[in-house]
This record gives C-alpha cells, structure tokens and sequence, in this order.
C-alpha cells in the first residue's frame, strides 16, 4: 500500500529580520522562475542541485542589477540652466555681447617679450655705436 505522505514540498519564505547582515536576497523577491513553476519536481534534478543553480544564477542577477540602480548618483536640478534653455535665442545672444567701452590689453606673450628684448638690445647698439665713432 502506498502512502499518501507528502516526501517533498517547497518551503515557506522566512522574512530575515535584518537585510544587512542576510546572505540571501529579502524575502520580497520578484516571482520564482517560471519553469519551476510549471514543471513538478524531479529528483534527479534535486540531487543535481539542478534547482539551486538556477536559483543562485537568478540571486546573482537580482544583486547584480541592485548594485547598479544603488550606483546611480543624484544629479541636482539646475533650474536656472533649464530657464536658459528656454529662453529666445536673442535673449540668450545678448548675454554673450562684448561690453562697451575701452577693450582690456592685448596679452603679452612669451614670444613677444623676446621680440621686446631684442628691439631693445639693438637700439642700445645703435646708440652705442655713434659715439664710439
């Protein structure tokens, strides 16, 4: 006589009390896989650990997409850029106008400070010339 005794079952979820420390994901996972629920049990795949493997390829892929959303930084909002944007062309135009008035030095660049010097040390030889004549 064969008994009606149930030899395998799935297992009740157990909430870990803190998520922190837990190997496994939190209880609140997404829903199990579909083949394993369609399919009954094999046992051959139980002693296999066919089921834990794919459990553990699913538990790899949950962490590894929570660790990629947690690396998302917060950009700030920069209302005053996004009014920018906004605004006609010309009115942007005008902000980029030169300001009236006398325009600032010309830079002095290493090139012409040599060319400065040198000017300057041939005048000295021209006024020293004509006296030593």
């Amino acid at each position: 006589m064969i008994s009606k005794i149930k030899t395998w079952s799935r297992s009740p979820l157990i909430p870990a009390r803190d998520h922190g420390s837990a190997i496994l994901p939190p209880a609140d996972r997404p829903e199990p896989i579909p083949e394993l629920c369609e399919e009954r049990p094999v046992m051959g795949w139980l002693l296999g650990w066919e089921y834990g493997r794919k459990w553990l390829e699913r538990r790899e892929e949950i962490q590894r997409h929570r660790n990629m959303v947690s690396k998302f930084g917060r950009i700030p909002s920069d209302f005053s850029w996004w009014l920018n944007q906004r605004r006609p062309l010309f009115v942007r135009l005008q902000r980029f106008r030169s300001k009236p008035g006398p325009r600032p030095r010309k830079q002095i660049t290493a090139f012409e400070m040599a060319k400065r010097r040198r000017e300057e040390q041939n005048r000295k030889l021209l006024e020293s010339q004509p006296k030593n004549q």
